[in-house]
């Protein structure tokens, strides 16, 4: 698919750009900016007049709710919600209920949210067991399952 975005506000740090610019977009990747490659044709327009475009936002304490909370919020609706903002990825605090002290929680936590396939979530895990302060978990194999780090939430 190929959507350019028109008279958006670009932030991009990496390129220490911050101005309206235009962008033309191909198979999932920025191909231009400003002027459209020679034979673009969009099958999308967006206009994007004051907006902001940006690369994705990373949410560094996300509370999901899963395991644990479901009646307050959904790991679907909760990723939903980022998304909608802006959010394309999601650092998980351990304090869930059970904590991420296990690496079936933590597997079951990314397995879940690979199959949504709306961010992406990067779990923190228990430091210690339970989250009480008293036995240090299997961090080795905490990692192993996916977590990117550790905290007592």
């Amino acid at each position: 698919m190929r959507i350019s975005i028109q008279r958006g506000r670009l932030v991009d740090p990496g390129n220490r750009i911050d101005a309206p610019r235009d962008l033309f977009i191909a198979d999932g990747k920025i191909v231009a900016l400003d002027q459209a490659p020679d034979g673009f044709h969009a099958d999308r327009t967006i206009d994007a007049s004051n907006l902001i475009v940006c690369p994705g936002l990373i949410d560094l304490s996300a509370r999901l709710r899963e395991p644990g909370f479901e009646y307050k919020a959904t790991l679907e609706s909760e990723m939903l919600a980022a998304v909608a903002g802006g959010v394309t990825s999601l650092a998980c605090p351990p304090d869930t209920d059970p904590p991420l002290d296990e690496p079936g929680l933590v597997e079951m936590l990314k397995h879940r949210a690979r199959n949504l396939n709306q961010a992406h979530v990067y779990p923190v895990g228990a430091l210690t067991a339970g989250l009480k302060g008293e036995l240090i978990t299997e961090m080795g194999e905490l990692a192993e399952a996916g977590c990117i780090a550790f905290s007592q939430a």
